[in-house]
């Protein structure tokens, strides 16, 4: 999954309150709350990035051995996909 591509969705509506990120979207009923390092990740999907980006990032700010970081990032990613929040970004 390292090479691969994520952005938020742009149908995402994201709001922060008292340093919380929440995320809904239009006519869903569900809001998510994001945990700190999902909240971090968020920021920083704000522009398409490589997972090896985020995770290097990510690497750099909670001084964290990559390896972790890469599989923490990578379950999370799979988790905001399933949820319609972020979605993977293909170039032609």
């Amino acid at each position: 999954m390292r090479d691969r591509t994520f952005a938020r969705s742009a149908e995402t509506l994201t709001r922060s309150v008292g340093g919380e990120v929440l995320v809904t979207a239009p006519g869903r009923d569900q809001v998510d709350r994001l945990s700190p390092t999902a909240a971090a990740v968020w920021t920083l999907l704000e522009e398409p990035r490589t997972v090896s980006a985020v995770v290097g990032r990510l690497t750099e700010v909670f001084d964290a051995p990559a390896e972790t970081i890469a599989g923490d990032v990578e379950a999370l990613l799979a988790d905001l996909v399933r949820r319609g929040w972020v979605l993977e970004v293909t170039h032609r």
